[in-house]
């Protein structure tokens, strides 16, 4: 759902990164999105190593 409260559509689909093939989910504008997991599974490391890291001070840190 966009900030306005707008629901936008996305399409399944499939995205070739370098060597990786990856589903995912591309929107409207042409842009794409993938979940969580399925970042944390392109760069070899389980789910929870994604959800440990976004609750993390590390995160804060590289945010400001």
């Amino acid at each position: 759902m966009a900030e306005n409260g707008e629901i936008i559509k996305a399409s399944q689909a499939t995205v070739q990164i370098d060597l990786l093939t990856v589903d995912g989910f591309m929107l409207p504008d042409g842009s794409y999105r993938m979940s969580q997991t399925q970042a944390a599974e392109c760069v070899g490391k389980p789910a929870r190593s994604t959800f440990d890291f976004l609750r993390s001070k590390v995160l804060k840190t590289l945010t400001g």
